[in-house]
């Protein structure tokens, strides 16, 4: 019986027991451990079966069962692997896998060799042989194969000098371009040329004269001087007394081979250089995620997250100073409220023109920035002014609230690459939003406000929409958060239909609250949040808002020491027009009432404080009512039954925060 021959590509520390098992049963096991050897063996030789491992040195199994697929489409392929990942196995069988086996000890080894004997033996031995004794081929049959051949044969006679040649058949003339009257009585060397390995024609000719079969890849030239690569190989003929009569020679052009062996060459070269890059960057940040990540959960105060922030970095690999920093209102100078490692002891503010560019482009474009050394001529917190080679300025923004500049110093050239400078962009807003949550924990516990006013000259703003539809002016009432959107607003009079305010985009329903002598209230649903989620993430409240077509004014709340600046910054990027009106600071004893609505807040579920805010925009709590539970449910798409057990809980929590707010 034929033994199998099978094809193992596993690393070479894992595939002895492997190779064992398969040979026990009769296979014929050829080992390699690389996906472009497994290619090679399989363009020189003919194997029955590839058995594969899914990591292999360089390159995976399923890259190679994916090559396999598209040169020996009809081999059997198994892929035996020690991945559990489902994602693995859905990818193998849609590379046409033949089967999928899990690496899991002696059992797993039984049913390899099972796989493969029914995969190879089993199928061999239902092939039907046929009595071939009257149809050999004749000597002239066998000329004609030979001269017609797809590949190309030589003969040399090494009984002449220099061993020329004296056979070549039909498709070694069209492989090299000379014809055969060129060629017969010339020896092959002909075909070598400037890059033909040396090496390669040592090897051919010792095999030459020592009477040798030899099987080369050696670089020719074409008649025309066009370089390709010949599998080339070169047997001794021998008559029936052993004489040496002729040589023949089988060439084969392997070019395109050679290409795709050097491709996945590259491939695997380029994959070992991004994991060695990997590998360097996580050895790097190891553990300084979840490092910042704990400074951020653990503090409060805003000098002591930058502080640790930035000592947390320079203790890490490869990062020699760190500092952070805040803009003046002009984005004319940095002060410097955090600086360590080797740049502990700059004097701040710095002028911005005096620093390296990479500076102003973060400010200016939002991202990440890296500096060189030697790449800008100017060296205040250059990397050569703290004896570094890089500098990355990493912007600290929370949505669009700017919380300054993080610059980290490295000592090598290949640091503050680009998949490192996509980590500390992630990094750069875990730690605006852990500043901005220490800032909004700071704000609850803030007696005094500020109260500002500003003008917003823009069609565009909703209640501005509202008024120029209606055609009067309005004043906002109130909001509820549901599902949803609804203002509440209130106007004197009432010039046009409040049902034309759903040819706006974003309103989605219009309906009554009240209409009495003062005037009257309606409420509008929206499918936006803006501006008043922004402004909320802000930390600003919104005390009131009144609007015509082309004018609004709107006034806000802010804890005492918040950064006006970027409340005014953010508006201006919804708007087109805007100015600050008025600032002032309001006195502490009216931070009470905040204080409780913020504990009261704290108590209700979004559904309950939903509910009593919406009962009492509607007018549920005058008396006598304006509306009765029924109507208000309707509002919210909720049954009466249900509105009720939320009011009553509401109630019932706003008492027990009035009389017992402990």
């Amino acid at each position: 019986m034929i033994k199998p021959r099978t094809l193992l590509v596993y690393p070479a520390e894992d595939a002895d027991d492997i190779k064992a098992s398969l040979e026990s049963t009769g296979c014929q096991v050829v080992h390699v451990s690389k996906a472009t050897r497994a290619l090679a063996k399989l363009s020189s030789q003919q194997f029955d079966c590839l058995v594969s491992g899914y990591e292999l040195p360089g390159d995976d199994g399923l890259s190679l069962l994916s090559a396999v697929r598209e040169t020996h489409p009809g081999l059997p392929v198994v892929l035996f692997t020690d991945s559990d990942e489902e994602e693995i196995t859905e990818r193998a069988f849609d590379n046409g896998v033949s089967r999928f086996l899990r690496k899991n000890g002696a059992e797993s080894l039984r049913q390899l060799n099972t796989e493969v004997t029914d995969l190879t033996v089993n199928r061999s031995a239902t092939v039907h042989k046929e009595e071939i004794e009257e149809h050999r081929p004749t000597p002239e049959d066998i000329s004609r194969a030979v001269h017609e051949a797809p590949i190309g044969i030589t003969m040399s006679d090494p009984t002449l000098a220099d061993n020329p040649l004296v056979f070549v058949n039909e498709a070694w003339s069209e492989l090299t371009g000379y014809d055969e009257g060129d060629m017969l009585g010339r020896n092959p060397r002909i075909l070598q040329g400037p890059e033909t390995d040396p090496d390669n024609v040592d090897e051919l000719a010792t095999a030459i004269e020592d009477e040798e079969p030899v099987t080369v890849e050696i670089r020719n030239y074409r008649n025309d001087g066009t370089p390709f690569w010949n599998e080339l190989t070169v047997a001794p003929i021998y008559d029936d007394d052993g004489e040496l009569v002729h040589y023949v020679g089988f060439q084969n052009d392997v070019t395109d081979r050679k290409a795709a062996e050097r491709l996945a060459k590259g491939r695997a070269e380029k994959l070992a250089a991004e994991r060695t890059v990997l590998q360097r960057i996580l050895s790097r940040v190891n553990g300084l995620l979840s490092e910042i990540t704990r400074i951020l959960v653990e503090e409060n105060e805003r000098a002591t997250i930058e502080q640790q922030v930035c000592e947390e970095i320079v203790s890490s690999k490869s990062y020699v100073a760190s500092w952070i920093g805040t803009m003046n209102p002009a984005d004319t100078k940095l002060q410097l409220s955090t600086q360590t490692g080797a740049i502990s002891g700059i004097q701040s503010p710095v002028e911005i023109e005096s620093m390296p560019n990479a500076v102003e482009d973060a400010l200016e474009l939002g991202s990440v920035r890296v500096c060189t050394v030697g790449s800008d001529e100017r060296g205040r917190l250059a990397p050569d002014s703290v004896g570094a080679r890089r500098l990355a300025i990493i912007p600290l923004v929370y949505q669009q609230k700017r919380y300054g500049l993080l610059g980290v110093y490295a000592d090598s050239d290949d640091a503050l690459d680009s998949r490192e400078v996509e980590l500390f962009e992630s990094i750069g807003q875990m730690i605006a939003s852990g500043l901005n949550a220490a800032e909004t924990a700071r704000m609850l516990t803030t007696a005094n406000v500020l109260e500002l006013e500003f003008e917003i000259y823009d069609e565009t703003f909703p209640l501005s929409r509202f008024a120029d539809v209606i055609g009067t002016d309005v004043e906002f009432v109130g909001l509820v958060r549901d599902n949803g959107y609804e203002i509440y607003v209130r106007t004197t009079r009432m010039n046009g239909n409040p049902a034309d305010l759903l040819s706006l985009p974003r309103v989605e329903n219009i309906r009554r609250v009240s209409e009495t002598d003062e005037g009257y209230t309606f409420a509008a649903e929206v499918n936006t949040k803006e501006p008043f989620d922004q402004l909320g993430d802000y930390g600003a409240s919104v005390v009131n808002i009144t609007a015509e077509p082309t004018q609004a004014t709107l006034s806000l709340e802010l804890p005492l020491k918040y950064n006006t600046r970027s409340v005014l910054e953010l508006l201006e990027s919804l708007y087109d027009r805007v100015e600050l009106k008025a600032k002032h600071e309001r006195d502490g004893h009216e931070e009470t009432t905040h204080e409780f609505a913020a504990a009261v807040n704290e108590r209700l579920t979004d559904r309950q404080q939903a509910a009593l805010e919406t009962a009492h925009l509607n007018g549920y709590f005058e008396w006598p009512r304006q509306v009765d539970g029924e109507e208000v449910a309707e509002t919210m798409g909720i049954t009466r039954q249900t509105f009720h057990q939320h009011l009553r809980a509401a109630e019932r929590k706003l008492v027990q925060s009035f009389v017992n707010p402990n």
